[in-house]
């Protein structure tokens, strides 16, 4: 334990005052954080209003503490230290630098304001955005194998919204201080469930319509993009990293036409993007096209995968 000139002191004008949820974390915890993080091994929190802190504040605070110590002790002449959070302010930087076109302009915008409603309610957990996103693919497939018109489009609407719902749960796990490699390895294993689902059923309600080579050429973009996950999620596995398939994402300015069909191929491969291309084109009435492009974007993106994980030849290596 440091020494009383040591430590870090931070203080809240009555216990209502810290026990404040802000974005899902009672004010006092965040205080308490945000000084473990900067370094602080011993922590004084001073509570003015004589009211002891709440249960949930207290349990906050003993999870985010870290490996710090942390005194709460009653200051009837405290005045609040802690400078002023704003939920949305917090919630406005969860979103993650790899984002794409659609998910930067559309779904993010989106995604942060049913966030912000979501954690306004104290049970919420990011698990329990995962699991309803796991339950909205079900009810995609069955609209899509329904064998209508309504039924697929129904079917598209719902696969955008479980993309604009996919960034709820990690918002939240960051907002809140909750992300974990099992979480994420959950959400990226029902994120690339719920696209190949997709992909199967939009395939099998266009064959059973049309009943030509439609079918085939869905049926091949399933193909490729299981053996392609399955590829990716066997190497990161192997690299000992959390389950994940941003492995070949990548960030820069497009300086040829290499780089540019790569930026073209990784922005339309994208959940985002292919999520919102489809909806947009099955309300338009060109679902064929929709899938054609899919089968073809991910025929590239398949040999790119195929590519990057070829094991280089010894010579090669030798000559590096």
């Amino acid at each position: 334990m440091g020494s009383e000139k040591s430590a870090e002191v931070v203080a809240f004008a009555s216990a209502r005052e810290a026990d404040r949820r802000v974005a899902g974390v009672a004010a006092a915890a965040r205080a308490v954080r945000t000084l473990a993080e900067s370094g602080a091994s011993d922590i004084r929190l001073r509570v003015g209003g004589g009211s002891a802190l709440s249960p949930a504040t207290l349990a906050d605070i003993e999870r985010l503490r870290d490996s710090a110590n942390v005194r709460v002790e009653a200051d009837p002449d405290a005045r609040s230290s802690a400078p002023p959070l704003s939920s949305w302010e917090i919630i406005r930087h969860t979103a993650k630098p790899g984002d794409g076109l659609v998910s930067r302009w559309l779904n993010r915008p989106i995604s942060q304001r049913l966030t912000w409603l979501v954690l306004a309610m104290p049970a919420a957990r990011p698990i329990h955005v995962t699991m309803f996103n796991a339950m909205l693919a079900a009810i995609m497939v069955v609209a899509l194998l329904a064998g209508s018109q309504a039924g697929l489009l129904l079917g598209g609407i719902l696969f955008h919204s479980a993309s604009v719902l996919d960034g709820v749960d990690g918002e939240m796990a960051r907002a809140t201080f909750r992300t974990s490699a099992a979480g994420a390895a959950l959400d990226s294993a029902i994120d690339m469930a719920t696209n190949l689902l997709f992909i199967a059923a939009v395939s099998a309600h266009l064959a059973w319509r049309d009943g030509d080579a439609i079918g085939w050429i869905g049926g091949w973009a399933l193909l490729a993009g299981t053996i392609g996950s399955l590829l990716i999620a066997w190497r990161v596995r192997a690299d000992g990293a959390p389950l994940g398939f941003d492995m070949f994402k990548r960030a820069g300015p497009v300086r040829g036409i290499g780089d540019l069909v790569y930026w073209i191929v990784q922005t339309l491969s994208s959940r985002d993007c292919f999520a919102f291309l489809f909806m947009v084109l099955i309300i338009l009435g060109l679902e064929r096209i929709a899938l054609s492009i899919l089968s073809a974007v991910t025929t590239i993106w398949f040999l790119y995968v195929l590519a990057a994980l070829a094991p280089v030849p010894r010579a090669f290596r030798r000559a590096a």
